[in-house]
């Protein structure tokens, strides 16, 4: 397995600036390089992360070309932010409070956890428990018991 980050209640107010923040943290914690957040920019722009099931979630990833160690980043924003929706067109938007952030380096266990998320984000528990956590410490029991 591997180490999971938390952010609960963050006030990113934009994707952009959501990226850069949480890239800059996993620099300065040695998960990532430098380059991570450009990569993670193209990969978003190019194929849209924003799940379109109720609530909405993002699930931000890329390759692991720039993954020195594995962590999902579990995010809960005050506001909701706005992402491209997967496989849908560019005015194609959803509106997600919650992002897991993969930053995964080895393709097989980044494909196998992207799917394990996405199916545990459409049963639906896991996103309201998360929404519903009236702090960190259940936020991550949440998080703990489904991935």
């Amino acid at each position: 397995m591997f180490e999971k980050e938390f952010l609960f209640q963050t006030n990113f107010k934009d994707r952009k600036e959501l990226f850069k923040e949480v890239s800059n943290y996993l620099v300065d914690q040695g998960y990532v390089g430098p380059e991570f957040e450009a990569a993670l920019n193209e990969r978003e722009e190019n194929f849209a992360t924003g799940l379109p099931t109720t609530p909405a979630v993002a699930i931000p990833h890329t390759d692991g070309t720039y993954v020195k160690k594995d962590t999902i980043v579990c995010i809960v924003n005050q506001n909701e932010l706005e992402f491209n929706e997967m496989g849908g067109d560019e005015d194609d938007f959803v509106h997600p409070k919650v992002v897991f952030m993969l930053v995964l380096g080895e393709g097989e266990t980044h494909l196998q956890q992207l799917q394990n998320l996405i199916e545990k984000i459409q049963d639906g528990v896991l996103v309201s428990e998360i929404l519903n956590a009236e702090n960190l410490d259940a936020f991550k029991a949440s998080v703990e018991e489904y991935l």
